[in-house]
């Protein structure tokens, strides 16, 4: 099947990549799929299918990368290539002269779940992360 799609020459979303095989299928065939249709030559792109998982993405691309995708592929797969298949990859998906200046600070590896966000640049500002969930979490901490 996938040398089908990699016959049709179009890009493929894909995600979740957290859910489990279906009975019939290897146990690491949702987790590996991502390198299978890299490896053919198939532009991918991580999916989250709902606003509230959409954090998540960063981490689709590291757990793929641990089944064989390619770093610089994971990393692509949540930036430049979704913007190339949805045609606005003249402002956004890298950061080149004249693009929305999107940026995510961190303290580490943007893929790995331990890493922290430490600031968030939309089109060149500063946006705060201050959420309800980190109003409550001081709100509620010990002093």
């Amino acid at each position: 099947m996938l040398d089908y799609v990699a016959s049709l020459k179009v890009p493929v979303i894909v995600g979740p990549i957290y859910e489990n095989p279906k009975p019939e299928e290897r146990f690491d065939s949702v987790y590996s799929l991502p390198a299978e249709l890299q490896k053919r030559g198939i532009k991918i792109a991580f999916a989250s299918f709902s606003a509230h998982d959409v954090r998540n993405l960063p981490y689709q691309a590291g757990f793929a990368t641990a089944f064989g995708l390619p770093y610089d592929e994971a990393l692509k797969a949540i930036t430049l290539n979704p913007a190339e298949i949805w045609g606005v990859a003249d402002k956004l998906g890298s950061l080149d002269v004249g693009k929305s200046a999107n940026v995510v600070v961190a303290s580490g590896d943007p893929l790995d779940v331990k890493t922290d966000v430490k600031l968030v640049f939309i089109e060149g500002r500063e946006v705060p992360r201050t959420t309800r969930q980190t109003r409550l979490r001081d709100m509620y901490s010990a002093p």
